[in-house]
């Protein structure tokens, strides 16, 4: 925590300043109200401790000036003089608490504590349905998710910008949420979708504007920046961004200050930025729509979701996360999911990525009627796309939350053709087995039958096993 001391006493001053540092909190000093506004110009505080009687301007001056002007940070107000017309004054001018001198610097630090946490508070609120209960979580033990969540783990406590890329549906937002609650930053996670945004609206959601600024502000309103004070600002679409409005976020990247619309001075802001795009922001800077400064600032530390595709053995790992998460919002008791439907969830290309694996789940769990999700109540790419053959399989496999993939990809081609129930368990036979380097006694764990039954199998398909490699 970092507050301002705003007192003409030195000694006053230099006396709070040591007991705060004792309690872990950084205190800096200010003479007087035009000191203060100076500092708060300048840097970010968490709180403000003043005093009312004060030379140049006083404590009420500067209320007044922190109310219609000056940064949102909470202020404590100390008089010696403890004239009730006052705390009345300083309280309606904004001021979130009032002490007499002399007083237990104690007592100072618990409502400064209170002042600052009631605050985070506040400003999480203020987030309103950007705001998520949840903890981030990015499900996947493949190679290219394992490269995404290292990377995550190590730039998140270094404050650097950091520039997420990737497909639609892969996690972009995610995988920002995760970079915050990793940070150990305090503040909340602010994110803004914009594209989503009208372009004349767009300064001010992201600037904040004063009273009178334009027609309909009637009052003064921060911005999203000033909201993630102390937190994470996620920009998504970052490649919407008009040009005039990359020049003020350049401004604010590099200065680390913004500017109200219609304001005459700077605040200080303290927010770290997660910037995400689906698109080539390299091209986009060839052809002159996004700025070559900006995207240098922002790709700092750069970030790419790998799409589905790419995610060999995902699938099952994240179907098992979405059918448990799913099956308690929906009400639903399913014991898992057929070897057929994640044969066939395995097989297709999932060109909405893990959002359409997502819906997938939903849907299918909607149309379940079973006591598990069968081939025949997933609809992929609009239609449902196994034949009816595939009801009741021979291999009786079952998948429950959590588990490991049962099936190998296969040609796209394959959803607009039908296949035999034969070809498809066979495929989810050889693809255990390839992943479980041939060793029978595992791929029959994990397809959920015998050993017996998986060599019968072998044996009925003619699949072919190397000899030194399917030793167990």
């Amino acid at each position: 925590m970092r507050v301002l001391i705003v007192d003409d006493e030195k000694r006053m001053t230099e006396s709070l300043i040591h007991y705060l540092a004792l309690e872990g909190i950084e205190g800096k000093a200010a003479a007087d109200g035009l000191e203060a506004k100076a500092a708060l110009g300048e840097e970010a505080f968490d709180a403000l401790v003043t005093d009312l009687r004060m030379p140049r301007l006083d404590g009420l001056g500067l209320l007044s000036w922190i109310r219609d002007e000056g940064p949102q940070v909470p202020v404590v107000v100390i008089s010696a003089h403890g004239e009730v017309r006052d705390a009345v004054a300083a309280m309606r001018l904004g001021a979130y608490d009032y002490l007499v001198k002399p007083f237990d610097p104690e007592e100072l630090v618990i409502r400064l504590n209170k002042a600052v946490a009631e605050r985070r508070f506040a400003r999480r609120l203020s987030a309103g349905s950007r705001s998520y209960e949840e903890g981030a979580r990015l499900i996947g033990e493949s190679s290219a998710m394992r490269d995404v969540l290292n990377l995550i783990e190590r730039s998140a406590p270094t404050g650097a910008n950091v520039l997420l890329t990737g497909e639609s549906g892969t996690g972009k937002e995610v995988a920002a949420r995760l970079i915050h609650e990793r940070s150990g930053r305090e503040g909340p996670f602010v994110p803004i979708n914009v594209g989503a945004v009208p372009e004349n609206l767009l300064e001010s959601e992201l600037f904040g504007h004063e009273k009178g600024a334009f027609t309909g502000a009637e009052q003064r309103r921060a911005g999203l920046f000033e909201t993630a004070q102390g937190g994470t600002i996620f920009l998504d679409e970052i490649g919407e961004l008009p040009l005039h409005l990359q020049v003020k976020l350049l401004r604010a990247i590099q200065e680390k200050k913004i500017m109200r619309l219609g304001a005459s001075k700077p605040i200080p802001v303290d927010a770290r930025l997660v910037a995400a795009t689906n698109r080539d922001l390299e091209a986009e800077v060839r052809v002159g729509r996004f700025r070559e400064d900006l995207y240098y600032r922002l790709n700092v530390i750069r970030i790419r979701l790998p799409p589905l595709r790419e995610r060999s053995g995902d699938i099952a790992l994240l179907a098992g996360y979405f059918l448990g998460k799913l099956s308690a919002e929906l009400g639903r008791k399913v014991e898992g999911m057929s070897a057929e439907a994640l044969a066939l969830l395995d097989a297709y290309p999932f060109p909405g990525n893990v959002r359409e694996l997502e819906n997938a789940i939903e849907r299918a769990l909607i149309l379940a009627e079973g006591p598990r999700i069968e081939a025949r109540d997933l609809q992929l790419g609009g239609a449902g796309l196994m034949p009816a053959a595939a009801k009741g399989s021979s291999l009786g496999a079952s998948f429950h939350s959590g588990a490991a993939a049962t099936a190998a990809p296969a040609d796209a081609e394959c959803f607009s053709q039908p296949r035999t129930l034969a070809e498809i368990e066979k495929e989810a036979i050889v693809a255990a087995l390839r992943r479980n380097r041939y060793r029978r006694e595992k791929t029959a764990e994990e397809l959920g039958i015998t050993r017996r039954t998986l060599l019968n199998k072998i044996k009925e398909y003619a699949i072919e096993v190397p000899g030194r490699e399917a030793e167990d």
